[in-house]
């Protein structure tokens, strides 16, 4: 194996635990594909793998390196998407009341590929992984080609890793009916979405 091959396989390890592992991302598609179906968790995932493909190619020709030492761009990202989940967290209550159950509120794809794409085109920790990955995979000497190689096999592997999550939970061997339509469901979304966004709006102005 070359140095560059190891530099490269190295990169898909850092992508692999950070899209396997729970997060923002996969919990949106999660219970996406839970309360309303496959279709809607792969909605969510198209838009979650737009955004990250977007940080990645920026990345990859050193834009977002850019972004990074521009501490109001990183502050500004953080907020705007603190906000929104903040805004999230109450729309996800609001919408949902134990005698309407999982019908409230239903989104349609669009708004499923929206919600995907902002969540994770404002998390500025997803610039920051990219940046981690294109510089662990490019090297002094790597070959011109090396971050499309990245960017594209990340691509592959985030489509395997993602469409995983959403075939598990819109399996009926979770009862997903029964989850969707517990309190105790929508409770922990909104809490996971509220909690999670004032602690970037926090984080982000401290930064």
């Amino acid at each position: 194996m070359t140095p560059n091959e190891a530099n490269m396989i190295s990169a898909f390890a850092i992508y692999i635990v950070g899209a396997a592992s729970p997060g923002l991302g996969n919990m949106t598609i999660a219970s996406a594909a839970i309360s309303q179906g496959r279709p809607s968790g792969f909605a969510v995932m198209a838009g979650v793998m737009a955004a990250g493909q977007t940080w990645a190619l920026l990345a990859a020709i050193g834009l977002s390196s850019v972004l990074v030492t521009l501490p109001a761009a990183m502050m500004a990202v953080g907020i705007v998407g603190g906000v929104y989940l903040v805004w999230l967290a109450w729309k996800t209550l609001r919408n949902w009341t134990p005698s309407r159950g999982r019908d409230m509120g239903r989104t349609s794809l669009a708004g499923h590929f929206r919600r995907g794409f902002l969540i994770q085109i404002l998390n500025p920790k997803a610039i920051v992984g990219w940046i981690l990955i294109i510089a662990v995979g490019v090297r002094q000497g790597s070959p011109w080609h090396a971050p499309l190689v990245i960017v594209l096999g990340c691509l592959v592997l985030g489509i395997c890793i993602f469409s995983a999550y959403v075939l598990l939970f819109s399996s009926r061997i979770l009862q997903r009916e029964e989850v969707a339509n517990s309190a105790g469901f929508r409770y922990l979304l909104t809490a996971v979405y509220g909690l999670s966004g004032l602690w970037l709006i926090v984080d982000s102005i401290q930064a």
